[in-house]
């Protein structure tokens, strides 16, 4: 799965309890966004969830945060063996 893949999930599932995550999605849908901005759009994501007043959806939008930082963590965990294979298996 990739970066893109995993916060277009993300803003799937927590669309009905952040309203703007609906016009992130089609943003992201329909390319409008690079990689790094994915990176920028997740930053203000987090932001904006530490200012939520209600504290029910604030707690799920951080669970949901948590859960998306420990896949994309795992992936570059994985991203790093892979290439650590790659090195040593080049080597003469």
């Amino acid at each position: 799965m990739t970066k893109k893949e995993y916060i277009m999930t993300f803003l799937d599932k927590v669309k009905d309890v952040w309203e703007p995550a609906r016009g992130f999605v089609v943003l992201m849908r329909y390319n409008v966004l690079n990689d790094e901005q994915i990176d920028e759009l997740f930053s203000v994501f987090k932001n904006v969830v530490r200012t939520t007043s209600d504290e029910q959806k604030r707690r799920k939008l951080e669970r949901a945060i948590s859960a998306v930082e420990s896949i994309r963590a795992q992936e570059r965990s994985s991203r790093d063996v892979v290439e650590d294979l790659d090195k040593i298996l080049s080597e003469e």
